[in-house]
C-alpha cells in the first residue's frame, strides 16, 4: 500500500477487474470503441460488446437501448481481493459499517465457478462487487478470442 490516505480504509483492494456501461447500439458502439478509441474489442452475441486496453481489467459494454438511465445491480463495477477471506472481512465491515457508509443494500456472499463475492449498493445507488477470482479469467477469455476473426 503506497497510499498513506489509505491506512484507515475498511479494507484494501487487489485490483479493479471489471465493470459495466450501457450502450444504445452494438454495433455502432463497438465501432466507436474500436476504430476511434483503440480499443480492443471482442463481441458478446448481440448484446454486449467487451472491452479493455491492456492490463487486467476491461469494460462490459451492454446494449440496453433508449432506456438507459437508473443502473441496476447488473451494471456495477466489480472489484478483487487477494483471498476468498478478504472478501469475507469485506462482507463483515460491510455489514458492521454500513450506517457509517450510508450503504443501501448488501446482498449475501455468493460462490460459483468463477470465485467468491458479494455485491453492495452504496448511497448514490451504483452498485460494486467484491470478490476473490483465482487467475487471469479475462486474459484467458481474450486469449482464446483473437485466434477467432471478428464478426
Amino acid at each position: 500500500m503506497t497510499n498513506a490516505s489509505l491506512e484507515n480504509a475498511v479494507h484494501w483492494t487487489l485490483s479493479l477487474s471489471h465493470g459495466t456501461l450501457e450502450m444504445r447500439e452494438l454495433e455502432p458502439s463497438r465501432r466507436f470503441y474500436a476504430d476511434f478509441l483503440g480499443l480492443e474489442t471482442v463481441k458478446r452475441g448481440d448484446v454486449a460488446v467487451w472491452v479493455r486496453c491492456g492490463g487486467g481489467w476491461m469494460v462490459a459494454c451492454v446494449r440496453t437501448g433508449e432506456r438507459a438511465q437508473a443502473l441496476p445491480i447488473d451494471i456495477r463495477w466489480c472489484l478483487d481481493m487477494a483471498s476468498a477471506e478478504e472478501v469475507d472481512a469485506a462482507h463483515a465491515a460491510a455489514h458492521a459499517r454500513k450506517a457509517e457508509f450510508n450503504i443501501c443494500d448488501i446482498r449475501p456472499i455468493e460462490v460459483d465457478e468463477v470465485g467468491r463475492s458479494f455485491c453492495l449498493q452504496d448511497l448514490d445507488g451504483n452498485w460494486w462487487e467484491i470478490g476473490y477470482r483465482p487467475g487471469r479469467l479475462f486474459d484467458d477469455l481474450f486469449a482464446a478470442k483473437k485466434a477467432q476473426p471478428v464478426s
